[in-house]
C-alpha cells in the first residue's frame, strides 16, 4: 500500500486507510495528536504458526522415551512368607545367644541379671 504523506495529513482524526490483499490485511489509521497507527493482519500466518505448534507437540510426544515404571514379577506367596520371618526369627536368637554366651565369658551376665 502507498500513500502519500499529504493525503494523511489531509484526514481527519480517526480516519484511515485499508488494504486486504488475500488473507493479509493492512490498516492505516490517524490518531488525534498527528499520529499515524498502522496494524497488519494476516490470519494463515496465525493458522499456520498454531499449526506448526501442534505438530511440534506431537513430534515430541511421540520421540520422547518413556520408562515404564518397574513392576514387581511375583510376590512370595503365605508359605514362602513363613519360611523368611521363620528364618529372620532364627537368625535373631542366634544372636541372642551369641551376645549371652559373651557377656558369660566376660561375667558381664551376672551383673545384668534380674
Amino acid at each position: 500500500m502507498t500513500v502519500p504523506a499529504s493525503t494523511l495529513a489531509a484526514l481527519p482524526p480517526g480516519t484511515g486507510y485499508s488494504l486486504k490483499s488475500g488473507q493479509a490485511t493492512v490498516s492505516l489509521k490517524r490518531l488525534d495528536n498527528d499520529s499515524i497507527e498502522v496494524s497488519a493482519t494476516c490470519d494463515s500466518l496465525a493458522r499456520r504458526v498454531i499449526l506448526l505448534t501442534e505438530e511440534l507437540t506431537r513430534i515430541r510426544n511421540e520421540t520422547e522415551v518413556r520408562e515404564k515404571p518397574p513392576q514387581t514379577v511375583r510376590e512370595p506367596t503365605g508359605w514362602q512368607w513363613f519360611w523368611i520371618r521363620f528364618g529372620q526369627l532364627a537368625a535373631l536368637g542366634v544372636i541372642l545367644i551369641v551376645i549371652k554366651r559373651y557377656l558369660n565369658k566376660r561375667k558381664l551376665w551376672q551383673k545384668i541379671k534380674l
